[in-house]
């Protein structure tokens, strides 16, 4: 199994993450995900709530059957569309790609 973790930082964090619409509609958007890539078995999305400067704001972690499955969905249609919600509205982002 792989696991993908992402972590960005939103571009307009003025207000806390569980009110932030920037925040809401990745939020949804990613979520929109499951069902629609092939060897994705498990994602979920969730905010920071530290409120620390080191910490991100959006994180998502998602496990895919095998290295196969996560190197062919950066390249799915429903993958790329994500994108054109979550690049404009975060300036940083962090990723981690392992196997267990």
């Amino acid at each position: 199994m792989i696991k993908h973790i992402v972590c960005w930082k939103l571009r307009n964090r003025t207000k806390p993450l569980e009110e932030n619409a920037d925040a809401a509609a990745i939020k949804t958007a990613l979520e929109g995900l499951r069902g629609k890539i092939p060897g994705l078995l498990h994602l979920e999305v969730g905010f920071d709530f530290s409120g620390k400067d080191t910490a991100g704001d959006i994180v998502l972690y998602s496990e895919f059957e095998s290295k196969e499955a996560l190197l062919a969905y950066p390249e799915h249609p429903a993958h790329v569309a994500v994108g054109t919600i979550v690049r404009p509205r975060t300036c940083e982002r962090r990723m981690i790609d392992y196997e267990i």
